[in-house]
């Protein structure tokens, strides 16, 4: 017996560009130092408004980003998607200016990327490579 299916090919191919300015971007994110300055890829399983955060923000008017979030936050923000390929490199570029990377947590349990000047922060796993699948 001879079973004939019609579907179509799975046409997903995993982003690989890189927009310098959305690395910079990142970056600018992670060295804010503000309560959105923690990237978190995964959903916390806890809240269920609480998503991974895939954009970064700056106020609208303003050329500095300061921080992650999964959706626009306040009126005044304006937001920017980025890829996993644009967060490899900017933990390359972090790493490479002497930044250190954590896995860790924040004060509600949600796990995520946290930048640091110092070698260390509680309750952090310093990392070396983002390699998380985020597209």
């Amino acid at each position: 017996m001879e079973i004939k299916i019609n579907i179509p090919k799975n046409d997903y191919v995993q982003p690989t560009e890189v927009r310098q300015e959305v690395v910079q971007g990142i970056c600018e994110a992670f060295l804010s130092g503000c309560a959105w300055s923690m990237f978190h890829p995964f959903t916390n399983g806890r809240y269920e408004f609480k998503k991974p955060t895939l954009n970064i923000l700056k106020h609208k008017g303003e050329n500095t980003f300061y921080g992650f979030y999964y959706k626009k936050p306040f009126a005044d923000d304006e937001i920017i998607g980025f890829n996993g390929a644009e967060m490899k490199a900017a933990f390359s570029a972090l790493r490479d200016a002497g930044y250190h990377i954590f896995w860790t947590r924040d004060y509600e349990g949600w796990e995520g990327y946290k930048c640091s000047k110092k070698p260390f922060i509680e309750n952090g796993e310093e990392v070396f490579l983002f390699n998380d699948f985020i597209d």
